[in-house]
């Protein structure tokens, strides 16, 4: 089997839109854009298209609880501040930027690498185990330090109903409302899941996140989820 896991931590998280610059809102999981950085940052690889084929699911460990910093930046950061002729940026004009984090986030990232190459395949499963990074990991922006440990898969098999309950997120074209579930809590999110050489980020997917609750969401089984340790795993 190619499939690993591994948890992901850290003391802040803001996982933001990739098409903004200073997003002022988080996404309440990492997309898989954010975790295929990561992975690129712990082997070394500077490229994140490259990891496109890996197959990714998360699961929230702890409550998301989140609270808005603010950030002193540069009014006009790439227009009339910038002297670039004389080689400096003019910092007299500030502006406050609103954003919010992800207090003490915590989650269990899940890999299906079948379809990677087999020197990334074996680069990371290495790094994991050995809880080494070659550039430093981060949670979404670079002052999130991002934390992680392997997890010993122990049993692992591919479920067989048409339906499943499912512990992690899942696409929103095959989340299945249940109307008798009264005791979950639910969050839509649109995230990317590829990019292109450049970082230029694609193939967007609309999923649902179960942020609260103890029940299970409940979803289509397209040959994609998995149950491992005990729990069920929708891939994307």
């Amino acid at each position: 089997m190619n499939i690993v896991a591994f948890k992901l931590t850290g003391d802040y998280a803001h996982f933001s839109h990739p098409a903004t610059i200073y997003s002022s809102l988080t996404y309440p999981v990492p997309p898989k854009t954010s975790i295929m950085g990561l992975l690129c940052a712990i082997i070394g690889e500077r490229e994140y298209y490259k990891l496109n084929d890996i197959k990714y699911s998360v699961k929230i460990d702890r409550q998301i609880s989140k609270k808005s910093f603010v950030f002193n930046g540069i009014k006009f950061a790439l227009s009339s501040s910038m002297h670039i002729k004389e080689g400096y940026q003019d910092a007299s004009e500030k502006k406050q930027f609103y954003r919010e984090l992800i207090i003490s986030p915590a989650y269990t990232i899940f890999l299906n690498l079948e379809h990677l190459e087999e020197c990334y395949q074996s680069a990371i499963i290495k790094n994991l185990k050995e809880h080494k990074s070659v550039f430093t990991p981060y949670l979404g922006i670079n002052f999130c330090i991002a934390d992680f440990s392997w997890i010993d898969i122990k049993s692992c098999s591919l479920a067989q109903e048409d339906k499943s309950d499912v512990d992690t997120i899942v696409l929103l074209d095959d989340f299945i409302f249940d109307t008798q579930n009264q005791n979950i809590k639910l969050t839509t999110a649109r995230m990317a899941c590829a990019c292109e050489e450049g970082r230029i980020f694609k193939d967007f997917n609309n999923f649902v996140i179960k942020v609260g609750g103890e029940s299970r969401v409940r979803a289509k089984n397209r040959g994609n989820i998995y149950e491992i340790n005990g729990e069920r795993v929708y891939f994307v």
